[in-house]
């Protein structure tokens, strides 16, 4: 079966990226490389960006998002993590999720004395609604850019239409008041170090270790993974595919690695970053260049519908078939009407 090709966008260094910056008065301000723009543009799903927070700056004000998640990774420099009531202290290697409609604010405050760098993503939603727990604002995003509304403000369904009889005083609605003061448990930010490795490959060209992050921290409840991949010297962890509803990113952490795109090779080093599109039919895969270890972190849409692609092997994955025998061979092509009883 032929596939149709495109031409893809190669890696990208991090480190060619300008910094951009941004502050709002003397708490708030970060200076960020959005790597996914940088790469592919504005049409995306999920964005990845690294950002630098100095000393006394905080991240957001402190915010939940109820249809977006979030995830930080920190690479070098120590903050804090305010999330809900509680304070988490993070360092290298440290990793939080922020589920989607968990209703915990969470922002970044640098209390220490050097600047902290970290990777943050997340979804992009067009319909997304935010909630800001110290201000009691509420963001409508579909409702445009300014759309920010207080949340003592609320109003009765009835409130302002003309029922046709004498106005009275409605019973106040406070039920999004009410959330915003009883917010969720937040699930604390964990140790990649203590996440334990899985083994991955067959043994022969596919081989090395993985560590899901976000599953040991949420468990399977979750919009995007995020894994740290090892693979082997001289191997990868999965055969070259891509995805047609999924988005993927990969940015390397440590070592040598040559990503394999199409019929293209590229060399990637720590810093380099590459976006792989939902539905580019082009077969992408990341194999261990050097002689020691390669890390990258490895970042994933999770949609329960999705078709992978296999072009080497000319094989796919039928997600939406929940069946542990979803994948199928792509040589043997049928017609609509082929096995059907005439009459």
């Amino acid at each position: 079966m032929t596939m149709q090709s495109e031409r893809p966008a190669g890696p990208i260094a991090s480190g060619d990226i300008p910094w951009e910056e941004w502050r709002e008065g003397s708490r708030f301000g970060t200076r960020y490389r959005h790597l996914t723009r940088a790469a592919v543009g504005d049409d995306y799903h999920v964005g990845v960006a690294i950002e630098e927070l100095a000393p006394g700056r905080q991240s957001v004000p402190t915010h939940y998002h109820v249809f977006e998640e979030e995830h930080v990774y920190i690479l070098e420099g120590r903050l804090t993590l305010r999330f809900g009531t509680q304070r988490f202290a993070m360092g290298p290697g440290d990793y939080a999720c922020f589920p989607a409609g968990q209703k915990a604010g969470h922002c970044l405050v640098n209390e220490a004395a050097a600047v902290c760098r970290y990777v943050v993503l997340g979804e992009r939603d067009p319909n997304e609604v935010a909630v800001y727990t110290d201000s009691r604002k509420l963001l409508v995003r579909a409702l445009g850019r300014r759309a920010i509304f207080d949340l003592s403000a609320t109003r009765d369904y009835w409130d302002g239409e003309d029922l046709g009889e004498a106005p009275g005083v409605p019973e106040r609605f406070d039920a999004i008041a009410a959330a915003i003061d009883a917010p969720d448990d937040p699930v604390p930010p964990l140790s990649s170090q203590s996440v334990e490795w899985n083994e991955e490959g067959d043994g022969g060209r596919f081989g090395g270790r993985s560590r899901h992050l976000t599953h040991a921290a949420v468990g399977r409840d979750y919009h995007v993974g995020v894994l740290i991949e090892a693979p082997a010297p001289g191997k990868r962890l999965c055969p070259t595919h891509y995805h047609m509803l999924e988005e993927e990113h990969a940015l390397i952490l440590e070592g040598e690695a040559t990503l394999i795109l199409g019929e293209e090779r590229h060399a990637m080093k720590a810093g380099d970053y590459v976006c792989f599109p939902a539905g580019q039919k082009v077969g992408h895969s990341l194999m261990n260049a050097g002689p020691g270890p390669l890390r990258y972190l490895m970042i994933g849409e999770r949609k329960p519908d999705e078709l992978c692609v296999y072009p080497d092997s000319n094989k796919m994955a039928v997600g939406a078939l929940r069946a542990e025998a979803d994948i199928f061979g792509m040589d043997d092509v049928r017609r609509y009407w082929d096995g059907e009883s005439a009459g």
